[in-house]
């Protein structure tokens, strides 16, 4: 199951990824650099003032459906009620606080960043929403909602690129309507997959506010690494740093895409398991193949860096290739901490998981603070690698002191981490018996 599910996140994934490179490629073609830095700045807020209003919520929902799917009509009709209140209020609370955020950008800027603080009661509620489908292990249904919305995208981008109308105010409209038709659907797949009934529950709530809470700042502050570097651009440098910064951003997570693929899957996996053993052998063997797939990925994408930059966005984008180069380096350690934050999450433990995730950010934040002024982009590169690293370590030793666990069982490579269906035909079945004998044995028989 956990096998099957792995594949189709990965398989919408890396449609989603194509998509987004299309999209990033048109639109720096488009509006340069420094168009492209103003998009970013309109489009970033409303996703963090919806995390933030969620209070851990869809984590919470992941787990519940995932342990209680008896208590999903609950959960559906909580999400609704919750949507409405929470969702307003951060409205006006972002309302009024985004001219701040921004810096000094131009009246077309902060018009839009307005208009696109419309989406953040649609963000929590598909959020929800894709909780419960992602709990309930309902994996083709979420990667259709997450197509439908880069989708729509493309579709639009290419459209107005053709026509030569692809601006900052038209690719805004197109992202509302993206984020719209991801919610209809999103709500159509509950209603379809898990037929909820009205039935709002006031002590589900607690259940799932008292596990959200725990994991909150932990959501808080992986969304905040994750993006910190960009949200200080954001306020602190020019459009045309920050346009520069989100291309090299987009072709680094080529390199995250497994680690997302396999974290969204792991978490519900690990939850439904009834052996410890087994949920430990599923979050490490997932850790050991997620570094080897980008130890292979990462030699190459380096040496094609410049080239990537110069054939497929243009020359004002080659001088970002070393930015490029040391976001590839953080991918790779944000991306084996998001695998073991997902096995913490998954085996109860949100709380430790948010303590990594936490003193990664602090770092990151003084890092930043440090680094940003003195070194521009590069900087904000620099303290990602150091911050990823951070959470990367601190979830490492939490989860070998939990399942008691020594760090070379945990990262030394196996046999049979190999996937061996994908082998030739009686390779896969020699290497799985060679991985059950003795170490002197495993050697002669590969000799052999």
């Amino acid at each position: 199951m956990l096998k099957r599910n792995i594949q189709l996140v990965f398989s919408t994934n890396v449609l989603m990824l194509c998509s987004g490179v299309v999209t990033s490629l048109l639109s720096a073609r488009a509006l340069g650099p420094a168009g492209r830095g103003d998009l970013m700045v309109v489009l970033m807020w409303p996703a963090i003032f919806s995390m933030v209003a969620q209070i851990g919520l869809p984590q919470a929902y992941r787990f519940c459906s995932a342990k209680r799917p008896q208590c999903v009509s609950a959960l559906f009709s909580n999400a609704l009620i919750f949507t409405i209140i929470m969702g307003l209020l951060m409205l006006a609370f972002a309302e009024w606080v985004i001219p701040h955020l921004i810096g000094e950008r131009s009246p077309e800027v902060l018009r839009l960043s307005r208009i696109y603080l419309l989406t953040i009661p649609i963000l929590m509620l598909t959020d929800l929403t894709r909780g419960l489908l992602e709990g309930a292990r309902r994996f083709t249904w979420v990667g259709a909602l997450r197509l439908i919305l880069f989708g729509v995208q493309l579709a639009s981008y290419i459209v107005l690129w053709l026509v030569g109308k692809l601006t900052v105010a038209s690719a805004t409209y197109t992202m509302i309507a993206s984020l719209f038709a991801s919610l209809l659907l999103s709500l159509f797949a509950v209603w379809h997959q898990l037929r909820p009934a009205w039935g709002p529950r006031l002590s589900e709530l607690q259940v799932t506010l008292r596990y959200g809470i725990r994991d909150y700042p932990g959501v808080l502050t992986e969304f905040v690494n994750w993006r910190m570097d960009l949200m200080m651009l954001v306020g602190m440098a020019s459009s045309t740093a920050v346009g520069l910064y989100v291309v090299a951003l987009r072709l680094a997570d080529i390199t995250s895409i497994l680690a997302s693929s396999v974290g969204d899957a792991l978490m519900p996996e690990v939850a439904a398991s009834k052996e410890p053993d087994e949920a430990t052998r599923v979050v490490t063997r997932s850790l050991r193949l997620t570094l080897v797939a980008h130890l292979l990925t990462l030699v190459p994408l380096w040496i094609a860096a410049p080239y990537v930059l110069r054939f497929a966005y243009g020359r004002d984008f080659v001088p970002v290739t070393n930015v490029l180069r040391m976001l590839m380096f953080a991918s790779v350690a944000w991306s084996a901490g998001a695998i073991l934050i997902s096995g913490l999450n998954g085996l109860g433990h949100p709380g430790l998981s948010a303590f990594a995730r936490i003193i990664s950010a602090l770092a990151m934040a003084g890092m930043l603070l440090s680094w940003l002024p003195r070194w521009g982009i590069q900087g904000a590169a620099l303290a990602s690698i150091i911050g990823y690293s951070v959470m990367f370590l601190v979830a490492l030793f939490w989860f070998m002191r939990l399942r008691k666990i020594s760090l070379w069982s945990c990262l030394r490579p196996r046999w049979d981490d190999l996937p061996t269906s994908l082998l030739p035909a009686g390779l896969g079945a020699r290497l799985s018996r060679i991985a059950g004998r003795p170490q002197s044995e495993r050697l002669a028989s590969i000799i052999e």
